[in-house]
Formats: C-alpha cells, sequence, structure tokens
C-alpha cells in the first residue's frame, strides 16, 4: 500500500514538472531510491535501542582509533542481536558513518589535558 502511494506521488509530482517544463525524473530509478531510503531508516530507528545499550556499557578508550574499533564492534553485535530477537537483515549496502554513530552514541572521551587556568598561584 505504501509503494503504491509512492509511486502515485512520484508520477503525479514528474506530471507537474511535465506541466511546467522542468526536466523530469526517471519515476522507477527514484522510486527505488525512495524505498531504499526509507527501509534503511525504519533499520535504523530499530537498531538505534540496541546501539544506545551497548554503547552505554562499554568501558571506552580514549584515543580515537580505539574508539572507533570498538565502536565497530559494538555496532556489528547490536545488528547481530537485532537480527537473532526479531529477524531484522541490516538492509544496508554500504558500511554505516561509524563516525556519525559514534558522535550520536558514544559518550564523549575524557580529557587528559589539565586545566590551569582554575588555579589561583599564591604569591610568596
Amino acid at each position: 500500500m505504501e509503494k503504491q502511494v509512492l509511486f502515485r506521488r512520484l508520477r503525479h509530482r514528474n506530471a507537474i514538472r511535465r506541466e511546467l517544463g522542468i526536466r523530469q525524473f526517471h519515476v522507477p530509478t527514484v522510486f527505488k531510491r525512495k524505498l531504499r531510503l526509507t527501509e534503511e531508516h525504519r533499520y535504523n530507528q530499530l537498531l538505534e535501542p540496541y546501539l544506545v545499550a551497548a554503547f552505554q556499557t562499554a568501558d571506552w578508550p580514549v584515543g580515537f582509533t580505539p574508539r572507533l574499533l570498538l565502536a565497530v564492534r559494538l555496532h556489528r553485535k547490536a545488528v547481530d542481536q537485532l537480527n537473532r530477537e526479531h529477524g531484522i537483515s541490516d538492509p544496508r549496502t554500504k558500511n554505516p558513518d561509524m563516525l556519525k554513530i559514534v558522535e550520536a552514541f558514544a559518550p564523549e572521551p575524557e580529557s587528559n589535558v589539565t586545566s590551569f587556568g582554575s588555579h589561583e598561584r599564591q604569591a610568596h
């Protein structure tokens, strides 16, 4: 049903473009892309609670590379858990943007930089 509505909308948009004299798009190609994007968006919504749980329980290292490697492992674990529990496979054909995932779900790395501005010097 949703697919039919989407297809009709795209055809309607193309008809309007034709009437306005604007270049038309290839409806089947745009339809496939929109379906894929919708499917990936829904999958990400289902995956999010698994990512939150996995990323909150991890002991995060400070360095960039170790954090990225841990994020990849935790992401894979969350994907596997979603598949086991609900039988839903990852529809993406490309790897997800792990930097965005780290920014969204991983805690900020602890800084080893000491702040000297808060300490006052004692005058002798």
